[in-house]
């Protein structure tokens, strides 16, 4: 028996060596060899799936794996391959499964447990992100996708206190994160927020000044604040950006009336108006602004 297990250990050795020097018919054949004389040893069945993995053949490297966990279930290693082969592969309910096992059984790659986010993020199972991310943050704080996403689910919860200091962290590590910035502004607008909104909005505009909705968000946010005359450039850029929007041009009308410009409001609804026919707002705005005309 300890003959046997020689053997197939120099088999082993053998086949990580040919996999290295990135000789994958020699390192199938030898690792194939092993397992054909001991089909129990599970880091043959792993390295194997490697192998398959890394020459195209994707089923051959799903069924490795899977007879690596079934030899040895207690294993990480190949529960996570197999998860990570699942997300490359698109196949994101399998790829959750493996790696929620992995994150069950106290793996602690950092990368895996954030491909295990990015998983669990893209099927909506925001539970499974909140614990992942608290886990990786508490292995490097320093991840910044981590307190996006972390961020983003505590949006989804309504937790809006905790969702805008995970997303500021995250603006935080990387300054460059439109989107994070532009979930925090989005939290903040929802909740009625207003000032926040635009600090948020503002630093993404920073990062990219032609991004229609900021724009439109800061405009609107300005106008429930009733600042009219500081939402009038706001949605002047938006119209530019968006100029086929009727809401645009109505809500850029509106602030202009607001400010006391009512014949380029008009201007603003006709426009509206011309886009969409339909827009009953646009037609009474249109109505008020000419009965101020007249009081003019």
């Amino acid at each position: 028996m300890q003959e046997t297990s020689d053997e197939v250990r120099e088999l082993y050795d053998r086949g990580e060596k040919f996999f290295r020097f990135h000789e994958f018919d020699a390192a199938l054949e030898a690792l194939s060899t092993a397992i054909k004389k001991d089909d129990a040893f599970s880091p043959a069945w792993n390295l194997l799936g490697i192998v398959n993995r890394d020459s195209g053949k994707i089923d051959d490297a799903r069924r490795c794996f899977r007879e690596a966990m079934s030899r040895n279930p207690e294993w990480l290693e190949p529960m996570k391959n197999l998860g990570i082969l699942e997300f490359s592969e698109d196949n994101r309910k399998e790829a959750a499964k493996h790696l929620k096992k992995y994150f069950k059984m106290d793996g602690s790659d950092s990368e895996v447990l954030l491909t295990l986010s990015r998983t669990a993020f893209e099927i909506g199972d925001c539970n499974t992100v909140l614990s992942v991310t608290s886990k990786i943050i508490d292995i490097d704080d320093d991840i910044y996708q981590a307190w996006a996403m972390r961020g983003i689910c505590q949006a989804k919860a309504e937790r809006f206190n905790a969702a805008c200091t995970s997303l500021n962290v995250a603006i935080d590590l990387n300054p460059g994160a439109i989107g994070s910035l532009n979930t925090v502004g989005e939290v903040c607008f929802d909740s009625k927020n207003y000032e926040r909104a635009i600090e948020f909005y503002e630093m993404s505009l920073k990062a990219n000044q032609n991004q229609p909705i900021p724009l439109f968000r800061i405009g609107a946010s300005l106008w429930f604040l009733e600042k009219w005359a500081e939402a009038i450039t706001f949605f002047e850029r938006y119209v530019a950006l968006a100029p086929e929007d009727p809401k645009g041009w109505n809500n850029l009308g509106v602030v202009l009336r607001e400010k006391g410009e009512v014949k380029r409001a008009i201007e603003c609804y006709n426009k509206a108006l011309k886009l969409d026919p339909t827009l009953e707002i646009v037609k009474t705005n249109i109505k008020t602004a000419k009965d101020m005309q007249l009081l003019i």
